[in-house]
């Protein structure tokens, strides 16, 4: 492990432009750690849509250049300054989105640094904190689900569809999973999707074949489109059709009757934005039911590959190939 003062390994970008040719794998210098901040070592980070939002200069909030990538990973409280007393040395912690992930090591003020559950795995650290995270609070935050009701979710194969459904199953809810792909149909079965389509299935006309005619509360869109259109159409009235991510790049076009006869609520969510007002007692009651869930073996993320930090650029070439089924991993140690 670096010492203070030392020079540590940093994937960073100059620039916005394409992720491939702006992302940089340099060594900068690191002073010790000042009053109120705290000495971090990064254990591991994986590869998020986001972070090529980031470097693409689209994410809803962009840092100053040059900037170190990564918005989400885990590292180990390991030297703190004067005054910090809200940590200690060897809790795992999460640095908040704009302080950069993808590094060996980082000096950062303690209130930026979200403590983690000692319960979980590297790889559990690494990722709960943006994905299962997202997933647990648009199953609580928008409809008041009971038992047996259904959710609906397109971009279902996404880490947040499938923290989507194994966290619905633990809750006793149902799911209505649309997917691209033909082969991941069983796949996500496999999961404990209970009913899992392709997108050419038109949910409004087909809804009774599908659910016995139930109709779902809550609709979760990570794509946009006619996706999103196709799961609003499936919707009762008075549900909640939440936008949480763009995949398809195509804004949401909808009829006006969904919103006069119908009722229907459209929102979206950003869990960045949800963790600066949530405040530590939230966050950790969050964390923790997401630990439990990992411990008792309810929850999963799969990790595809693993890449040390000085190959960043092939892990985010492999975290952008198609038909992926886990996470890309960088790790800071080996």
């Amino acid at each position: 492990m670096p010492g203070s003062g030392s020079t540590v390994t940093v994937a960073c970008c100059h620039e916005f432009g394409d992720p491939l040719e702006v992302l940089r794998v340099e060594q900068w210098e690191l002073a010790p750690p000042g009053p109120g901040q705290v000495r971090v070592r990064m254990l591991a980070a994986p590869v998020n849509p986001a972070d090529v939002n980031v470097m693409q200069g689209r994410y809803g909030k962009q840092p100053a250049l040059p900037a170190a990538v990564g918005n989400e990973g885990v590292g180990e409280v390991v030297e703190l300054g004067p005054g910090v007393d809200s940590l200690e040395r060897g809790r795992w912690v999460r640095p908040q989105p704009g302080v950069g992930t993808w590094r060996q090591a980082l000096v950062v003020e303690a209130d930026r640094l979200t403590p983690l559950p000692g319960s979980l795995t590297v790889e559990q650290a690494a990722t709960v904190c943006v994905n299962p995270a997202t997933a647990w609070r648009m199953l609580h935050d928008f409809v008041r689900l009971q038992p047996g009701d259904w959710v609906a979710q397109n971009a279902a194969t996404s880490a947040v569809g499938r923290a989507v459904i194994q966290i619905a199953r633990h809750l006793g809810l149902r799911t209505l999973s649309v997917v691209r792909r033909e082969e991941a149909v069983a796949q996500l079965q496999a999961l404990g999707g209970d009913v899992v389509v392709t997108e050419q299935v038109n949910l409004g006309r087909e809804l009774a074949s599908l659910t016995g005619g139930t109709r779902p509360r809550l609709a979760l869109n990570g794509v946009g489109g006619p996706s999103a259109l196709n799961l609003a159409r499936a919707l009762c009235p008075g549900g909640a059709h939440v936008t949480y991510g763009a995949m398809g790049l195509a804004p949401l076009s909808l009829p006006a009757g969904m919103l006069i006869f119908s009722d229907l609520r459209f929102v979206g969510f950003w869990v960045t934005a949800w963790y600066e007002q949530a405040g530590r007692a939230r966050t950790d009651e969050m964390l923790q039911a997401l630990a439990r869930l990992y411990a008792e073996g309810k929850l999963t993320t799969n990790i595809e590959a693993r890449y040390p930090l000085a190959q960043a650029r092939e892990a985010l070439a492999h975290a952008l190939r198609e038909g992926r089924r886990g996470k890309v991993l960088l790790t800071m140690t080996g």
